[in-house]
């Protein structure tokens, strides 16, 4: 549910995630790629493949994620008593065992599916509207706080 945002010209980039479901759309989220690496919470039987500092691996994903604003999309979503289903592709980040106990010890649902596929996952079609949105921006951001304001603007115009 991820997707990374690009300031072609400048070389910078602002890692995004965001929750869509029937008749509701979440706000759009900052995932900031700094060098923090959460705690780990479970002991795994296969160690998680690590990534560069400024990288996203499985445990940023899920306490960052899973534990963060994806818990407020459930929460939404239980209380207008649908039960809601994850969907994720199959990315290393989002498949992986320490992800799935986080997902398991919060009650998730998941279903998987092909990446890149907007047949099966409508938030690809929410990326590419976003990214269309973005192209008709008038100047181009110079750093990534500005560029977050244009991807925020632009997420919160998409209906």
């Amino acid at each position: 549910m991820g997707f990374v945002i690009p300031a072609v010209r400048q070389g910078k980039q602002v890692m995004a995630w965001g929750v869509i479901g029937y008749n509701y759309k979440g706000p759009l989220y900052r995932f900031d790629l700094e060098a923090c690496t959460p705690p780990l919470r479970y002991h795994l039987q296969r160690p998680f493949r690590e990534t560069p500092a400024n990288g996203i691996n499985c445990p940023k994903y899920a306490e960052r994620i899973i534990r963060g604003p994806l818990i407020e999309a459930v929460r939404t979503f239980t209380n207008q008593r649908k039960l809601p289903i994850v969907m994720e592709d199959k990315s290393r980040v989002h498949n992986n065992e320490y992800c799935d106990l986080t997902r398991r010890d919060l009650g998730y649902r998941r279903l998987f599916h092909p990446p890149y596929s907007p047949d099966l996952n409508p938030i690809e079609n929410a990326w590419s509207e976003l990214q269309g949105r973005l192209a008709h921006f008038p100047v181009h951001a110079g750093n990534r706080d500005v560029l977050w304001g244009q991807a925020d603007s632009a997420w919160e115009a998409i209906r």
